[in-house]
């Protein structure tokens, strides 16, 4: 038997391929987290891309910038 690897219309549309990144939290935050995933009528997941993901284009351009970024020529006298 062979595996189907085509949405037959059913379920949800996919979001694209996946990677995991799992870390470990203090029970209070990952508790803290839950509650307020739940809240908003998230997933945990969904939850947390949503914190994180602004920031971690912040700092993708900021390492950017930091590639383009060339030593001026200037000469120090002594």
């Amino acid at each position: 038997m062979t595996a189907v690897a085509v949405n037959r219309g059913g379920g949800r549309p996919s979001k694209g391929l996946r990677k995991f990144i799992g870390f470990r939290s203090p029970e209070p935050t990952a508790d803290g987290i839950a509650k307020v995933a739940a809240h908003k009528g998230l997933t945990v997941t969904e939850y947390l891309l949503s914190v994180v993901e602004p920031q971690l284009k912040e700092d993708l351009a900021a390492l950017d910038q930091d590639d383009y970024q060339q030593e001026l020529p200037i000469r120090i006298a002594s």
